[in-house]
């Protein structure tokens, strides 16, 4: 879920450090330590270091504790359950574009996936290991990630601005694997290794050396209930501009566009004539998307996919105009819109809308 800017509701030496020590340890001694590092980051691991048994610690392990619970009650569990009834079945790849660090709505819309390809433009970074850090260092970091965590307990996504500010706000840069991380912690998966990738030249994602490689991108292999899951979160421009300029990227999505899809919280970006060559591919290419309506046009998604609809649209968030009035007249016009029972995407007065799309035979 990524959000380029909501201007009304939307809101270093330790690393270098951190750096060197997993570059001198064996392939399972770094899983052993992205593991414990992700326990650390989801509150979940009393603090070993004498600066991190602190009251900013304490603080910060409670967010993280309530935050998540008051996601899993309001939106987490009922999305999963919504999901169960009204969502086929996929076990191989799906692709959330402008998705941000938010692994946790498309784990839930696609539980039984083997492979999540999630794209935004913030920077991959390393996992922060907080244990790593110095006093000062640790203090500002879990000063910063309180504070995020109360914003995604609230909305159920993280604000694309706030994403960019995490990154420049101390010394220690907090990129969307630190997120990540997370997040499979506290869903249970465990982290197996984690390593920086890019896109090659034939528009396949490669795996780089952990020593040299500026971490834009990154791999997560997990492991959940026995089976290996694979997360790869790339950084990617998805504009018109920037897919044309590069056209292995450009071969990247449209291949990926092949596979199941979720868009939430994109800021109306695939209805912009700036973002048409994603939109087209995944108009043309996807067997089967689940979008709020900041996703692809409905005129257009109408014209390949049969539509069921679900909740309740009237208008958009104010601040992105009059996209989608097609989709608020097949709302109001529609005898068969279906109920949803959890906030999802942008706040719009408690309304909220699910459009389910599968590809006309």
């Amino acid at each position: 879920m990524c959000i380029f800017s909501l201007r009304l509701a939307r809101r270093s030496a330790a690393l270098a450090a951190f750096a060197a020590s997993l570059c001198s340890l064996a392939p399972s001694q770094v899983w052993a330590q992205s593991s414990t590092a992700a326990a650390l980051l989801a509150g979940q691991t009393p603090a070993s270091g004498a600066h991190l048994k602190t009251p900013a610690w304490s603080q910060y392990a409670r967010a993280v504790r309530d935050n998540w619970q008051q996601y899993q009650t309001q939106i987490g569990s009922p999305m999963a359950r919504w999901a169960g009834r009204e969502i086929p079945s996929f076990n191989g790849t799906v692709f959330y574009p402008f998705s941000g660090p938010d692994f946790a709505t498309v784990s839930q819309i696609f539980p039984g996936a083997q492979r999540y390809v999630l794209v935004a433009m913030q920077s991959a970074q390393r996992p922060i290991d907080l244990s790593e850090l110095k006093p000062q260092a640790a203090e500002q970091t879990l000063e910063v990630l309180t504070s995020a965590w109360g914003n995604y307990g609230r909305d159920g996504f993280f604000v694309t601005e706030y994403l960019d500010k995490y990154l420049h706000q101390n010394r220690v840069r907090i990129g969307a694997s630190t997120f990540l991380s997370t997040f499979f912690e506290l869903k249970g998966l465990r982290i197996k290794s984690v390593v920086p990738v890019d896109i090659n030249a034939a528009g396949e994602v490669e795996e780089l050396s952990a020593s040299d490689a500026p971490w834009r991108s990154a791999r997560f292999r997990l492991e959940r209930a026995g089976q290996e899951v694979v997360v790869d979160y790339l950084r990617v421009d998805l504009s018109d501009k920037a897919l044309s300029a590069n056209p292995h990227h450009r071969q990247f999505v449209h291949r990926t566009a092949a596979h199941p899809v979720l868009l939430k919280a994109a800021s109306h970006l695939p209805q912009n004539s700036s973002f048409s060559i994603v939109a087209d591919s995944l108009s043309t290419q996807a067997p089967f998307i689940v979008q709020d309506e900041t996703g692809i046009k409905y005129s257009q998604l109408r014209t390949h996919f049969a539509i069921r609809l679900y909740g309740k649209f009237e208008r958009p968030h104010k601040s992105f105009g009059s996209y989608q009035r097609d989709l608020a007249k097949a709302f109001a016009e529609s005898s068969d819109v279906r109920p949803l029972d959890f906030r999802v995407g942008y706040f719009k007065g408690g309304s909220y809308a699910l459009i389910v799309a599968q590809r006309k035979s």
